[in-house]
């Protein structure tokens, strides 16, 4: 009996893996390349993925943020287009987890989609806790997302009208003191890439194309 449960689990899997992440390899576009696509086929694509982020359930999107980094960056995409604020909890437990998840960056475009002051207050508790960490020498080191959730909160709060960033980047505060020499200057550039991905899980145009232009 063990055997067959197991089997159908994981029968079950493949089936979401096919559906959701495979599919003409979904994953490989999301990570980057799709937002230079020309506009007609960037359209398509954004239709597809809303109408299968309407289509899974809590459990579909659940088992793929524990499959493998593939199946988690659709799923992480799925929560975003969708406005899945039912995955923020499993959001919440990875990010402020003992040990880092790994996968924060995919998580920031969900947070940064979701967009409330919960959303906000989260990557703000993120970041009380991992700008104490030593800054990575290079980026195979980086196994948290201090700079793109710093970039994702100060998105936030010129949406929302907050102020969760501030205090991490006052003079010789968290930020100042994780950075080092680097500062804010790079920051702006994450909050723009980040309102770029936004804009494309928001079925939008997110302008790169103009901008290479």
């Amino acid at each position: 009996m063990r055997g067959r449960i197991g089997s159908r689990e994981d029968r079950y899997q493949a089936r979401l893996i096919r559906r959701y992440v495979g599919l003409g390899g979904r994953y490989l576009h999301l990570r980057g390349g799709v937002l230079a696509w020309p506009r007609s086929r960037q359209w398509l694509f954004q239709y597809r993925l809303r109408w299968s982020a309407r289509r899974a359930t809590t459990g579909d999107l659940t088992t793929l943020l524990d499959s493998g980094w593939r199946e988690h960056l659709a799923a992480s995409w799925l929560i975003a287009v969708g406005r899945r604020a039912d995955l923020r909890d499993r959001i919440a437990q990875e990010l402020l987890g003992d040990a880092p998840c790994g996968y924060g960056w995919d998580y920031c475009t969900a947070l940064a989609r979701l967009g409330t002051d919960q959303d906000a207050g989260l990557l703000r508790r993120y970041l009380d806790q991992a700008l104490l960490l030593p800054c990575p020498v290079d980026e195979s080191d980086d196994w948290q997302c201090q700079r793109h959730a710093m970039g994702t909160l100060l998105y936030l709060d010129g949406v929302l009208g907050t102020s969760y960033a501030q205090p991490l980047l006052a003079p010789g505060g968290l930020w100042e003191r994780w950075s080092g020499d680097e500062g804010t200057d790079s920051l702006e550039t994450v909050r723009e890439n980040v309102a770029q991905l936004v804009a494309f899980a928001a079925g939008k145009d997110p302008l790169v194309r103009a901008q290479a232009r």
